[in-house]
């Protein structure tokens, strides 16, 4: 517990760091990953009521929250933080009122509600509002040794369910069952499944249904847990038995070493959009240039889908501890779609990743 107090009291210099070299005189996060990164705090049923840690760039803090939820923040304020809890009958009006005196410049919570924002610029009307993530996504994209040790172990938790994920592809079961088979398989740390199966697996983010696998289709599944806040996320592609369309199999070839282009552009000092344009390049030139529809990453911690992203047009730099995925794929209209993703990191010179690597043939499962 001594350790992690450290680690918050640590980040919360660099974010008042931050602040400073933006110009932000306050910065006012609610429940999210925000807040969650900067003090272990997490919270799912403040709604409407304000709940809000604020920091200020000469880095001292303080906490906004409903009295019902203040012994709740106490386990998490560190010594010296103020938590002002405020009643249903008082309103958080006063408390913002006090939060933000003297600031010129406030970073406002990008997730929060309108509302909330709108009752700041009414309790401070020369308070000029902007982005929290301008202050917090440089100190995000960055996992320290902590956060690499969460994410290794949420990616294992994925791996360890890729055999049996595919075992379950099975004809005439529905999207449905295949589902629910995983979700039981990765147990109450699943944070989100897709399958898409046969024609809806040309539908890059197909929501899962009632339609049944056919033998010779291929079978799309996209899936992800979370451990102590921080996210995996995989894709495996499959085929039920020998599939059926004879270009199965060279696209998902095209995909696998897309794939691989795009780990082997990984280091230090790359832009973004390079890697991007590895994997986009080799698809191009496979003739299948205008079927690959979505960025080939996103970063990935304390959210599924975080900076940096790897996408056409970020000039961003990869810098070491950078954690996103790669998951170039083809989609083929009324046809089927092949996606492969894996979870890398950016290491001192050169790429390392966190997860099990993509098969580089098609998996088959057996049929029935």
């Amino acid at each position: 517990m001594a350790e992690e107090t450290s680690a918050y009291a640590q980040r919360l210099e660099r974010a008042a760091a931050a602040m400073a070299h933006a110009g932000v005189d306050v910065m006012l996060l609610g429940p999210g990953a925000d807040m969650f990164y900067l003090s272990g705090f997490e919270h799912g049923h403040a709604g409407e009521r304000l709940l809000a840690l604020v920091l200020r760039r000469d880095g001292s803090a303080s906490w906004i929250a409903p009295v019902m939820n203040v012994p709740q923040v106490l386990e998490h304020a560190t010594p010296g933080q103020e938590v002002r809890g405020w009643t249903d009958g008082e309103t958080y009006l006063p408390a913002l009122r006090d939060a933000l005196q003297g600031a010129d410049t406030l970073a406002f919570d990008d997730e929060a509600r309108a509302a909330f924002l709108l009752d700041v610029m009414g309790a401070a009307p020369a308070v000029r509002p902007r982005k929290a993530g301008g202050v917090m996504r440089g100190l995000r994209m960055r996992k320290d040794a902590h956060e690499l040790n969460r994410l290794l172990a949420a990616a294992a938790q994925v791996d360890g369910a890729i055999p049996g994920a595919v075992a379950t592809c099975r004809w005439t079961r529905m999207e449905s069952e295949v589902d629910a088979d995983l979700r039981r398989q990765l147990g109450g740390q699943t944070a989100f499944t897709i399958i898409a199966a046969g024609r809806n697996a040309a539908l890059p983010h197909h929501e899962t249904g009632s339609d049944l696998l056919n033998r010779g289709e291929v079978v799309i599944l996209d899936f992800g847990t979370r451990f102590q806040g921080y996210h995996s996320d995989i894709t495996v592609t499959c085929a039920i038995g020998e599939p059926s369309d004879p270009e199965v199999r060279t696209v998902y070839r095209v995909v696998w070493e897309a794939q691989q282009k795009a780990l082997a552009a990984v280091r230090p000092g790359v832009p973004c959009e390079e890697i991007d344009r590895a994997a986009r390049e080799h698809i191009a030139a496979a003739g299948y240039g205008d079927r690959f529809l979505h960025r080939t990453g996103h970063g990935l911690g304390l959210q599924i889908h975080e900076p940096p992203y790897l996408v056409a047009g970020n000039t961003e730099p990869l810098e070491e501890g950078m954690v996103f995925s790669i998951e170039p794929g083809i989609y083929l209209p009324d046809r089927f779609g092949v996606r492969l993703e894996v979870i890398a990191a950016v290491t001192a010179d050169g790429v390392r990743l966190l997860n099990a690597p993509s098969a580089p043939e098609l998996p088959i499962a057996a049929q029935d």
